[in-house]
C-alpha cells in the first residue's frame, strides 16, 4: 500500500513537472513569434531601418533579400545562429559570448551583496524589535524599492568617486591584466544592482523569519535558554532558506539580463551595455538575439522556481 502511494506521489510530480515544462516551451515560442512578427512588421525596409541613408542599392538589396520564414528564423535561433552583427564584422552568438562572463561577474557579486545587506538589515529588525531597528529596515527596503538603478548608480559614483575618491567611477581593466583592478572597477555596479534587489530579500526574510519566530520549536529553543540571535540565525534562518535560495536563482537570472543601464553608466563591456548599444546602432540581429536570450532564461528560471517550489510543498504536505 505505501509503494502504490509512494508511486502515484512521484507519477504526479512528473506530470506537473512535465505540464510545466511544456508550459514553457508554449511560452518561449509565443514570445519568439511575437519578436519575429515585430521586427517583420517594422515600417520601412529592413536594410533602411539598419543603415539609414548612408549606403548604395547594392547593400539594401542583398539585406532585403535575407529575410527568412518563421520557421527558418526560428530553427537559426534554436542554432544559436543569429546571424552575423551589422556594426561588429562577427556573428552575433560570439559577440554576445564574449559579454556573458563579465555580466555573469557582476550579476553573482550584486545577488551575493543583496543578501549579506537584506540578512545584516533583516536580522537586526528581527532581532532587536527596536523602533529605530525597524524603521531603518522600513526606509533602505522602501529606497530600493523606488529607486532605478540608474540613479542608485550615480548617487554612489558621487559619494565614493567624485566626494571621497576612493573607487573609479567607470572603466573596466581585464582580469589577466590586472586582478586588483577587475574586482574594483565591480564594487560600484555591484552595489547598485544588489542594492535595488535586496529590498525584494528584506521582505521575504522579514515575512519568512516572523512567521518562523511564532512555531512551537522557537519556543523550545528559547526556553533552552539560547540567545534570540542564535535563535533567528541558526534554527529559523536556516528553516526559511530555501525559500530565499528560490528567490535568488530567479534575481540572478534578472540580474543578467536587467543591468543594462547599469553596465552603460560604468562603462562596463557587458550584455547591458551590448544591448543598449545594439538598441543605438540599430542592429536588429543583435537586438533579436538578446530578447530571445533574455526571455529564455527568465521562463526558465520561472519554470525551474515553480518546479522546486511544487516538490517541496508536495515533500512539506508528504
Amino acid at each position: 500500500m505505501h509503494k502504490e502511494k509512494l508511486s502515484a506521489k512521484i507519477t504526479h510530480m512528473l506530470r506537473e513537472c512535465i505540464g510545466k515544462l511544456l508550459s514553457a516551451v508554449l511560452l518561449l515560442l509565443i514570445v519568439s513569434l511575437i519578436v519575429y512578427c515585430i521586427v517583420s512588421i517594422l515600417p520601412g525596409e529592413r536594410s533602411h531601418i539598419i543603415f539609414g541613408d548612408g549606403v548604395g542599392e547594392e547593400s539594401y538589396a542583398l539585406i532585403n533579400s535575407d529575410v527568412p520564414s518563421y520557421v527558418q528564423w526560428l530553427g537559426r535561433g534554436l542554432r544559436l545562429d543569429f546571424g552575423v552583427s551589422s556594426f561588429a564584422s562577427q556573428s552575433v552568438a560570439s559577440l554576445i559570448a564574449q559579454r556573458i562572463p563579465l555580466s555573469l561577474t557582476l550579476a553573482f557579486f550584486s545577488l551575493v551583496f543583496a543578501f549579506v545587506f537584506s540578512f545584516f538589515i533583516t536580522g537586526m529588525a528581527v532581532i532587536r524589535k527596536k523602533k529605530s531597528a525597524v524603521l531603518i529596515y522600513e526606509t533602505v527596503s522602501l529606497v530600493s524599492l523606488s529607486l532605478p538603478s540608474f540613479v542608485i548608480s550615480l548617487l554612489l559614483i558621487l559619494l565614493f568617486s567624485v566626494k571621497l575618491g576612493l573607487l573609479p567611477s567607470g572603466g573596466f581593466v581585464h582580469f589577466s591584466q590586472n586582478p586588483a583592478a577587475f574586482f574594483t572597477s565591480l564594487i560600484l555596479p555591484s552595489l547598485s544592482l544588489g542594492f535595488m534587489h535586496s529590498g525584494l530579500f528584506m521582505r521575504l526574510m522579514k515575512s519568512s523569519l516572523e512567521r518562523e519566530m511564532q512555531l512551537s520549536y522557537i519556543t523550545l529553543a528559547k526556553a533552552k535558554g539560547l540567545r534570540e540571535s542564535a535563535v533567528v540565525i541558526i534554527h529559523a534562518g536556516v528553516n526559511v532558506l530555501n525559500e530565499i535560495l528560490t528567490l535568488g536563482f530567479q534575481s540572478f537570472i534578472s540580474l543578467f539580463t536587467s543591468g543594462a543601464a547599469v553596465e552603460y553608466i560604468f562603462s562596463l563591456p557587458g550584455i547591458g551595455a551590448l544591448t543598449v548599444s545594439a538598441i543605438g546602432r540599430r542592429d536588429i540581429n543583435t537586438v533579436t538575439a538578446l530578447v530571445l536570450i533574455g526571455a529564455a532564461l527568465s521562463i526558465a528560471a520561472s519554470t525551474a522556481a515553480d518546479i522546486i517550489t511544487f516538490s517541496r510543498t508536495r515533500k512539506a504536505l508528504g
